[in-house]
């Protein structure tokens, strides 16, 4: 399998204001990219890039051999799954029925979803500890149950490349690294992610791949382990950034 992603010298923004500029970023199966940045870096704009909702004015993007933006959403929704930062959940629909709402790419016009896709919906639901709010409105549940019934469409999506927004928003810290770990078995199968964080931690033990995005330009990519130092980190938030002291007050989740 060929690349799932490919970014070449992308340029994009907004009524004619640049947010990106010349971003370079190519997602091979079984990788895990995080993005990292700080607020207005050019993050969610690149993910509305990669998912063919804005259109480069510079440059080129390809997912999973589709030449964005010219392909139809269903064929791409086909091979990419996409979980946004923001969701709306007031239309009524059930956990269940929004986790069935990953199979659409692949029923017909006027398709239902068969028992072994009901029965899939409901294992994705229990991989994101949700299976309590399948028969409860969107509406009902807090951020946190909306997140990860949102995760749990994406799963039942199957995709080749999954998408993600600030994926652990609203989640609690046994709820993040539960995520992230279900979310990591699927990339140790081949699966292409590209994700949105914030905390450095939490990248640091999920990531494969890392790429610094600061003012819109890509400041460091690659390897966790080579992107992920002390000297990356501090220019990019433009505060200290390095491991604890002896001593100093530090928790994160160990898996």
């Amino acid at each position: 399998m060929g690349k799932l992603l490919s970014v070449r010298g992308a340029r994009a923004g907004y009524h004619d204001v640049p947010v990106l500029d010349g971003v370079d970023l190519s997602v091979e199966p079984g990788e895990a990219w995080v993005v990292l940045g700080p607020n207005g870096a050019g993050k969610s704009t690149l993910v509305r890039l990669v998912m063919g909702l804005l259109a480069p004015s510079q440059g080129h993007v390809e997912v999973c051999g589709h030449r964005l933006p010219e392909v139809k959403p269903k064929a791409l929704a086909l091979d990419v799954a996409w979980v946004p930062q923001v969701t709306t959940d007031d239309s009524g629909f059930s956990g269940l029925e929004v986790a069935l709402m990953g199979c659409a790419p692949r029923l017909g016009p006027w398709g239902l979803p068969s028992s072994s896709d009901v029965a899939r919906a409901r294992e994705a639901l229990a991989e994101m500890d949700a299976s309590s709010v399948a028969d409860r409105p969107m509406g009902e549940l807090s951020g946190g149950e909306r997140r990860r019934v949102w995760l749990a469409r994406a799963l039942v999506q199957a995709p080749k490349l999954l998408v993600l927004d600030e994926p652990t928003a609203f989640l609690d810290v046994r709820h993040q690294v539960e995520m992230l770990r279900v979310v990591g078995r699927r990339v140790a199968e081949g699966l292409g992610v590209l994700a949105v964080l914030h905390d450095v931690n939490l990248a640091a033990r999920f990531a494969t791949h890392v790429l610094l995005l600061k003012g819109g330009r890509v400041q460091a990519s690659g390897p966790v382990a080579e992107v992920l130092t002390a000297e990356h980190l501090s220019a990019l938030y433009d505060v200290p950034m390095g491991p604890p002291t002896q001593g100093e007050p530090l928790f994160v989740p160990r898996w």
